[in-house]
């Protein structure tokens, strides 16, 4: 997938100074120079111009005076994609760039409010209220059976095959192995978010249910497929409606979104089950919607229960990760 990156020009006007106060900005104002302003998300990552490093992306944007041509950009930091890229610049233009950094095999999604819950589904699922998120990665796909080898050695799959999502596992498990990668699992409300997107949609991929979009609506002696067999759904993951059931955090509560806060929710602080969410390749257009919630017991395995993992931001990469 490429990675998320926007550029703007602009017509540069010259200027004696440019102050900004408290921040570090590399700047040689020369009208035979480009400015390139670099704003990247997470802060904190390392620039190189044609193999010079010239600093560190701080909270705004880091602004570089480069000679006009074609310049070999290198962004990077650790536990991240590096991005390299080439830009066709001319002299006395001010380029900006605004980049996206990911872990590995992670989707960004953005900060911000959205609905969670439907008025019009089952009782757990209501009432729809508004939910504010910070930022965070969560899965490209779920994970699969040999990424899950790698960290439990004797891990017996129910369906064979490396591509194939990592099922069999309880909730115990999957929170065991996000950690091991330095994740953790979604909260429901991440999973959530990401499933519906930005348009709040019922499906990962629309507002009707369509077995021939995502692995649903199948015979339970079908099982699911290998992971991202499908199109990419909302937030450029796949496999969000159907094939398996994935964990999440949170203690299920059918009463929970009668109090639930508004900000970053995490779930009851105990409870006898866990959030399961997503359906599975038998799920039927109620089981297979973004917002249906049910609960399991966290030892319990299962060979549709599968899982992905997540990853906070500010949490892993300090409060610059901006919404």
């Amino acid at each position: 997938m490429a990675a998320e990156r926007s550029f703007r020009i602009l017509l540069l006007i010259p200027l004696a100074v440019i102050v900004v106060a408290g921040i570090a900005y590399i700047v040689y104002l020369s009208t035979t120079k480009a400015i390139v302003r670099i704003r990247t998300i997470p802060s904190g990552v390392t620039i190189s111009i044609d193999g010079i490093v010239v600093g560190t992306t701080p909270d705004s944007s880091l602004s570089v005076a480069v000679p006009a041509g074609k310049r070999s950009i290198r962004m990077s930091r650790d536990g991240l994609e590096t991005v390299n890229t080439v830009l066709d610049v001319r002299r006395s233009e001010a380029i900006e760039i605004d980049q996206i950094l990911r872990p590995p095999g992670m989707v960004y999604v953005r900060g911000g409010v959205f609905q969670m819950g439907a008025d019009d589904g089952a009782y757990s699922e209501r009432p729809r209220h508004q939910v504010r998120l910070s930022p965070y990665y969560i899965d490209r796909t779920e994970v699969t059976v040999g990424a899950y080898r790698t960290a439990v050695s004797s891990y017996d799959p129910p369906f064979s095959g490396a591509n194939m999502p990592a099922t069999n596992v309880s909730w115990t498990e999957a929170k065991s192995y996000c950690e091991s990668q330095g994740k953790q699992l979604p909260t429901e409300a991440q999973w959530e978010r990401a499933c519906r997107g930005v348009r709040g949609s019922d499906y990962a991929y629309g507002d009707d249910f369509d077995p021939g979009k995502g692995r649903s609506g199948q015979s339970l002696s079908a099982g699911p497929v290998a992971v991202a067999s499908y199109a990419e759904e909302n937030a450029d993951a796949f496999d969000m409606t159907g094939n398996v059931w994935e964990w999440c955090a949170d203690w299920y509560d059918r009463d929970y979104y009668r109090n639930s806060p508004e900000n970053d929710p995490q779930g009851p602080l105990t409870g006898e089950r866990r959030v399961l969410r997503g359906g599975a390749w038998y799920g039927s257009v109620a089981f297979s919607k973004c917002t249906h919630r049910p609960g399991n017991i966290r030892s319990h395995r299962d060979p549709s229960f599968g899982f992905r993992c997540a990853q906070e931001l500010n949490k892993h990469y300090g409060q610059a990760a901006r919404r």
